[in-house]
């Protein structure tokens, strides 16, 4: 298997088309069905469906997507590695509570101090980042969740409180000057964040810690994208479980409600990095740069 066979893949994959695919890469259409036949060959399974109209992914394609992603992000990691000062280049993933929220804050104190310092960021659910530590495609990361694996080590940082968030209307507004139970408010339609996250661990958590399940709730939309989240809240659409630093920003501006959430479920933000990796010591410096900040 060669470098070359996954860009192309990937280039088919995202253009969903030999021939842009072809175009994109400026090469021929038939190298390029050469270059999957060939890997496919390898394989042992087809990548994609094709017809007359359209060329998608088969199941196969799509979970060989993930891996020649982290394939070619390796090869580029390490290419950096290899050609820049390794001492500089902090190359870090983050999940979407830290990356939006904590990580801009953080990553501008640092360079302050340290301005020939070159961030190469990635932004995915707690899962994902924790799996790029792993195959080691990402040196250092922030997430939301603590793992049970032996491979990492996890540094809790900056604790976090969940919130729920609500549409400032006057349906809400009255709704809550009546002070009903959780239980009430909670059967208004839901919002949930994805099952990767660290919010959606956490708010599963607080649920049962209630006796509801996710199952007892009115669930009107599911996302992964925690912006369109709070778009939908802002406009009216239901309520979500969140993290209270998530909605600091709409809740300052008035557009949305926000209700503390009153048990002992507490979640902390963690970095995290391979126990066999080494770190560099300007990674050792970002570390104990983070450590020393107040996140109240």
């Amino acid at each position: 298997m060669e470098f070359r066979h996954l860009e192309i893949f990937l280039a088919v994959a995202e253009t969903k088309s030999f021939s842009k695919a072809a175009k994109h890469l400026f090469l021929s259409q038939s190298t390029v069905s050469s270059h999957i036949k060939n890997l496919e060959s390898e394989l042992q399974k087809p990548l994609f469906i094709r017809s007359t109209k359209s060329v998608e992914l088969s199941p196969d394609g799509c979970t060989f997507l993930r891996y020649a992603n982290s394939i070619l992000e390796m090869r580029e990691a390490a290419l950096e590695a290899l050609n820049a000062p390794s001492e500089t280049i902090l190359r870090i993933g983050a999940s979407t509570i830290p990356s939006g929220y904590l990580l801009p804050r953080l990553l501008r104190g640092f360079h302050d101090s340290h301005p020939h310092t070159f961030f190469d960021i990635q932004q995915g659910d707690s899962g994902e980042i924790l799996e790029k530590i792993l195959d080691g495609s990402l040196e250092l990361g922030f997430i939301g969740k603590k793992e049970d694996t032996p491979k990492c080590v996890f540094l809790p940082f900056c604790k976090d409180d969940l919130v729920l968030a609500l549409p400032a209307n006057q349906y809400y507004f009255h709704l809550l000057n009546q002070n009903p139970p959780i239980q009430e408010i909670l059967k208004e339609p839901v919002i949930l964040r994805e099952q990767g996250s660290g919010t959606r661990k956490a708010a599963d958590l607080y649920l049962d810690s209630i006796h509801l399940s996710p199952e007892n709730l009115n669930v009107i939309a599911r996302t992964n994208d925690l912006e369109s989240t709070k778009r939908m809240i802002q406009n009216g659409m239901g309520i979500s479980i969140l993290s209270k630093y998530a909605v600091k920003d709409l809740e300052a501006q008035g557009v949305i409600l926000t209700l503390p959430l009153e048990s002992g479920i507490h979640r902390s933000f963690y970095i995290v990095y391979r126990k066999d990796n080494p770190l560099k010591s300007a990674f050792q410096d970002f570390i104990q740069y983070v450590k020393c900040q107040d996140f109240s």
